[in-house]
């Protein structure tokens, strides 16, 4: 994960961020790993997979697709060094997670 600074009075903006804290804390810090190579490898899967999914609030599209169609709308947003994510980063990811022999619950 990257952090990243929004301007002021964007809500919009830090509500879709809280999200994919949140959904990340549900679905990727539930385990217990043996090392922050394995967390590393996770979230990097989880982060793949999460912005290849498509979502309700994007109308359907995923956000990898939005940023796809970006620059074509607005060249001046574009990042030419970007180059998508190895999809095997998924597969190793659950690979870790499968490894794992405890699964830690939340606390209720």
């Amino acid at each position: 994960m990257q952090h990243r600074k929004t301007g002021p009075y964007t809500p919009k903006t830090n509500g879709m961020v809280e999200r994919s804290n949140g959904q990340a804390q549900r679905e990727a810090l539930g385990i217990t790993l043996y090392s922050h190579s394995d967390l590393e490898t996770v979230l990097r899967g989880f982060n793949a997979a999460y912005n290849s999914r498509r979502q309700r609030v994007l109308n359907g599209l995923s956000p990898e697709m939005v940023l796809s169609q970006r620059p074509e709308a607005e060249p001046a947003l574009g990042d030419p060094t970007y180059k998508p994510p190895n999809r095997t980063i998924i597969k190793r990811a659950l690979q870790v997670v499968a490894d794992a022999k405890e699964v830690s619950h939340p606390d209720s």
